[in-house]
């Protein structure tokens, strides 16, 4: 077993729902090139792994783990239910319990060499149009690589239509047909990206009715300067849309026993150029190979194509004429011909565009040692990136190439209502076919969250919450508190659903103009906050709620607002409802009540003085036997059947306040019914 300084670690938290209990587990996996070592963490709640932010000592003992280790390398089996490690000593974690949707495996297996690239996870409509991988890691920038396969799973013969965002941007397009060799043999598809919230998000969304689905999904930390991050940022995510070796045979991860620390796959150039050209190889070291940052193995650097004398040779990159795009080119110089600087030069050019003037690969990095060179393209006419290497001295080389899509990260919903989002789905217990995962508001070409309406806000860069609308969606549980977080939301309306518990404190302040949280079976006392002076609407009628009614929250009527209250048993304190005991007053003990208790105690004391001169009299005189005169008995009846009538006269004004709200002099709108 390999020591932990020596591996490459992976920390995955998969939430498991056994049959008794509900309960998480933490897995840390310490890959090592050649070798596997694991070890499990003690189990982690499942409410713990969804609502803790990742601050918990068991997280940050495995993130800690996670850098002892090395970097991070996670491979996820999607569909599978074994943990496995391959012949390239890869080692695999099923997502059985990880995830929503279902499960499948491809028609033909046999057609498959990888096993995880034998089972899908699909993803019914019926369950929501969004759903997502959310892995902890630590923030810094990954390669990320997923596999994508139909091969008539679902026996229905039509490929499926749908998008995948990674940290909330859309990365790749699925649209239905797939090409044929593609649905029955399946496509990987790669990018670069940074991670700064401590979690990798990948969403797949759905067009239409049909459901997205994923193979593979491995992700790998990789340097933070790894292809040219200096310049381009963090903002960015690289996709890539050809990565070729200019050799005999495609290699790289999960194609051959190669060392490649970036995780990549080098495919075989045939497929994108026609024009003629030479394959040369060695066996012979090069220098300069797996150095930081980007690792570039030194298989790639041992084969070469060369153009025919005074030829050129061209490849042909199919691509998005709307992005712009990062090149780099790969050399190395063993040629034994060539034994100087001078003797091969050559330009580069792409769509005819000279990019790379007289490149001479000695000259620049000497024999038998690595040279890449990286050039970012603009403005793209047409979806044709051709590449082409011109003679200047002697005849042009090429060992690799990739062609990387710059996307500009998209806008995110703000953090901190992210998180408090994060809480209420929890809360609430959302149910799957909402669709309530990854960014509440993010991508922005697709929908938000169902019932969700964001804004930008410029103030802070990012998307917030403006409207919850989640009537009628068979909501249980309680609203967190974390709600009002949300201080950009002017609209709510939570109203038919079995909501419980106590409406937070603070629920009403910021934006919020109009709250409806009627029929519901919402417990304990109305908060002030309910109150506020921007808000214009506030419907609770159909709860449980209990207590004094703020003042300031009937006062909405009384400014043209619109409020309802009818319905709650155990309200008081305003017009049309019982005037409230003195302990419900500000919602605890008014000055009032507490000189009522010291009162009370005293006379309490009284009577237990007088019922103790009572006793000593009764030893002492029968005739003192009924010291509770009648005539006070009768007049003790007489308050309780005037307190009756009185509240059965603040019932009939209820209810006429109701039929003709006007009588009163407030708003017509107050109760509406």
């Amino acid at each position: 077993m390999a020591d932990d300084g020596d591996c490459v670690g992976a920390l995955l938290l998969l939430p498991r729902r056994e049959a008794r209990r509900l309960q998480g587990a933490a897995l840390l996996l310490c890959e090592c090139r050649g070798l596997r070592a694991g070890r499990s963490i003690e189990a982690i709640p499942e409410e713990q792994v969804e609502e803790d932010s990742g601050d918990s000592p068991l997280i940050a003992a495995a993130r800690a783990s996670l850098f002892l280790c090395g970097g991070v390398v996670i491979r996820i089996d999607c569909g599978g239910f074994t943990d496995f490690t391959n012949q390239f000593n890869e080692s695999w974690i099923a997502d059985a319990y990880y995830t929503g949707g279902s499960v499948s495996s491809v028609s033909d297996p046999g057609n498959f060499v990888q096993e995880q690239e034998r089972t899908i996870r699909y993803f019914p409509i019926s369950l929501g149009k969004k759903h997502c991988y959310v892995v902890p890691v630590p923030t810094g920038r990954y390669f990320i690589r997923m596999f994508f396969v139909y091969d008539n799973y679902d026996h229905k013969s039509t490929t499926p239509s749908f998008d995948v965002s990674v940290e909330g941007t859309v990365v790749f397009s699925w649209r239905s047909p797939w090409a044929d060799d593609i649905a029955m043999r399946g496509a990987y598809s790669d990018l670069h990206a940074f991670v700064e919230d401590g979690f990798a998000t990948v969403c797949l969304y759905s067009w239409a009715t049909d459901s997205p689905l994923l193979g593979a999904l491995e992700i790998l930390q990789v340097d933070n300067l790894s292809y040219d991050a200096v310049s381009t940022g963090q903002e960015v995510i690289l996709v890539n849309y050809g990565r070729i070796t200019a050799g005999n045979s495609s290699f790289g991860a999960g194609l051959s026993n190669d060392t490649e620390l970036g995780g990549r796959a080098w495919e075989i150039d045939t497929s994108f150029s026609t024009t003629p050209k030479l394959l040369i190889t060695t066996t012979e070291p090069i220098r300069n190979t797996n150095v930081a940052p980007n690792y570039f193995p030194e298989r790639l650097f041992q084969s070469a194509r060369v153009a025919p004398t005074n030829l050129s040779m061209s490849y042909n990159f199919t691509v998005d004429s709307s992005l712009d795009y990062m090149l780099w080119f790969h050399f190395a110089e063993f040629e034994p011909s060539i034994s100087g600087p001078g003797q091969r030069v050559f330009n580069i050019t792409v769509n005819e565009d000279v990019i790379f003037t007289e490149v001479d690969v000695f000259k620049l990095a000497g024999n038998y040692a690595a040279l890449s060179l990286n050039y970012t393209y603009s403005n793209l006419t047409d979806t044709n990136l051709v590449v082409t290497f011109e003679p200047v001295i002697g005849e042009p080389l090429i060992c690799g190439m990739e062609v990387l899509a710059i996307l500009e990260v998209e806008i995110g919903t703000d953090s901190r209502e992210a998180a408090a989002m994060q809480q209420l789905k929890t809360s609430l217990q959302v149910p799957d076919r909402m669709g309530w995962n990854g960014d509440p508001c993010s991508p922005s070409s697709w929908d938000a969250w169902e019932g969700v309406s964001c804004t930008l806000d410029n103030e802070v860069n990012a998307l917030v919450i403006m409207r919850l609308d989640l009537s009628n969606q068979g909501l249980k549980g309680y609203i967190s508190d974390q709600i009002t977080q949300l201080k950009y939301l002017t609209f709510m309306n939570f109203s038919n659903n079995d909501i419980s518990g106590s409406i937070p404190s603070g629920l009403g302040g910021g934006a919020l103009e109009s709250v409806d949280l009627s029929t519901n079976s919402l417990t304990g006392i109305i908060p002030d906050s309910l109150g506020a002076s921007q808000l214009t609407r506030v419907l609770l009628n159909q709860n449980l709620l209990t207590g004094l009614v703020p003042e300031a929250l009937y006062s909405i009527g009384v400014r043209g607002g619109f409020i309802n209250l009818s319905q709650n048993q155990g309200l008081c304190g305003v017009p049309s409802l019982p005037t409230c005991p003195h302990f419900w007053e500000d919602s605890g003990l008014s000055a009032g009540a507490k000189a009522g208790i010291v009162l009370a105690s005293l006379v309490g004391a009284a009577v237990f003085l007088f019922l103790v001169c009572f006793c000593i009299r009764k030893r002492n005189s029968e005739d003192d036997y009924n010291f509770g005169l009648p005539h006070q008995l009768a007049m003790r009846h007489k308050r309780y059947m005037l307190y009756r009538a009185t509240l059965q006269s603040n019932n009939e004004d209820s209810h006429m306040m109701r039929v003709s709200p006007g009588k009163y002099g407030f708003s017509s709108t107050m109760n509406a019914l």
